[in-house]
């Protein structure tokens, strides 16, 4: 039985002694990777285990910009309206992560899930997959996508017709060749519901990030964290925007309020 007041961890151990002062990580001197080591390998690293290629670091690094702001989203209108109800940072910030689910911003762990299920198993010891293959399972996901009548997670997007950080995206990857079976499958899918539907479907953020952090070998359920926690940046650059403004008691005002419950009684006593 595990004993509940010790932990054990494989990711990292302060080092406070008379001959060093130091963080290790995976086995790395935090100090060296300070010096010599990007954002993006280190967290590759720490979830991983291992550093990454050069590509997949790029890639990484790439996905981060990709998700860092979209405009005026639900997470940015959280830091707003906190500023104005003169909410600390911390306390925005976190909120903004709160709203995220598989409607806003968690699209990426039900596809991963989907992916996962429909190819992991053909996947060689090499991580190669034949294209026959690719196509065969892309066939297969959309049919079952539309047999049960959902939406496929991951595709289409209302404030595009094609959402641009997608397809830039996976353009680095291919480049960086950190693009693997899992970005091939997304690929053959989103050529498969085009067909199928007969008009474009393309891929979101929510997809190509799904794809790409099964790729890299992460362990599955953090897809969605890969767009939250880069977001949390435009949370709060809203959020100090807000304040520099100086507006107070964001709010819905009532005529866009629509009262669909019931009315009391008319007054009798002769009160206003």
């Amino acid at each position: 039985m595990t004993d509940m007041h010790h932990y054990e961890t494989a990711i990292s151990q302060v080092v406070s002694n008379e001959h060093e002062e130091d963080v290790i990580l995976r086995g790395h001197r935090l100090s060296d990777l300070i010096q010599n080591a990007s954002y993006a390998q280190s967290v590759f690293l720490m979830l991983s285990g291992r550093m990454p290629s050069p590509g997949q670091a790029r890639t990484l690094d790439a996905l981060f910009v990709a998700c860092v702001d979209h405009g005026v989203t639900p997470a940015a209108m959280i830091g707003r309206a906190f500023a104005s109800y003169g909410t600390s940072i911390p306390q925005a910030i976190a909120g903004g992560i709160l709203l995220f689910g598989e409607i806003a911003g968690g699209a990426g762990d039900p596809l991963a899930r989907i992916l996962v299920d429909a190819l992991g198993s053909s996947i060689a010891a090499d991580g190669t997959v034949p294209d026959e293959t690719i196509d065969t399972v892309a066939r297969s996901v959309v049919a079952q996508s539309l047999k049960s009548g959902g939406r496929m997670p991951g595709f289409g997007i209302p404030a595009h017709s094609t959402d641009p950080r997608a397809p830039a995206l996976l353009k680095v990857a291919q480049q960086q060749g950190a693009a693997g079976p899992y970005c091939r499958l997304l690929v053959a899918i989103e050529h498969e519901l085009t067909r199928a539907k007969g008009k474009p479907i393309p891929m979101n953020l929510d997809g190509i990030v799904a794809a790409l952090v099964l790729d890299f070998g992460f362990p599955m359920g953090c897809a969605a964290a890969f767009v939250m926690i880069p977001r949390s940046f435009s949370t709060l650059a809203h959020h100090l925007e807000e304040k520099s403004q100086n507006t107070r008691w964001r709010h819905v005002p009532q005529e866009y309020v629509n009262y669909t419950g019931p009315m009391p009684a008319p007054r009798t006593d002769g009160k206003a």
